[in-house]
């Protein structure tokens, strides 16, 4: 049965450097300033958490994070405006369309982990996975461009 436990200095490192590669230096030195726990799964990291909740899921298939809330909110603050953004205009109510999108990171590919935020107060809404090029998203009218994975109470 898997346990979860403080990651050991060597876990912080290797989360650190995944980090880095899907984000960048400044997002990964965000998450692990934090006092993370860790659940293994045949030896290697799967989940990691922070105070008690699921911060980020590693994926063995590509060694990439999908995120939670929490986490989309430490990576808000850490990263400039528009990094990792898709904007939107009103509530969120599932999936985003390109109808909804007032702008978004040019730098998104498909795959990519992005926070879904207001226009106003750079607010997240929502974590999700692209579906499509960040700077195609607005055009696509009613087409599905951020697959929403949670969405903050709003």
């Amino acid at each position: 049965m898997p346990t979860r436990r403080a990651a050991s200095k060597q876990e912080l490192e290797s989360l650190r450097a995944l980090l880095s590669l899907q984000f960048d230096e400044d997002v990964a030195a965000a998450i692990v300033s934090l006092p993370l726990e860790v659940e293994l799964r045949r030896g290697k990291i799967r989940y990691v958490y922070y105070n008690g909740d699921r911060l980020m899921t590693l994926r063995p298939r590509d060694f990439s994070f999908t995120i939670s809330l929490t986490a989309g909110e430490i990576i808000r603050r850490a990263a400039p405006q528009p990094k990792y953004r898709v904007i939107v205009k009103g509530p969120i109510r599932g999936d985003v369309h390109g109808y909804e999108v007032l702008s978004s990171d040019a730098q998104i590919r498909p795959g990519d982990e992005v926070l879904v935020v207001d226009a106003a107060a750079d607010k997240l809404l929502a974590v999700g996975k692209a579906r499509v090029p960040g700077f195609m998203m607005r055009s696509l009218g009613s087409q599905s461009v951020v697959r929403v994975r949670e969405v903050a109470k709003q």
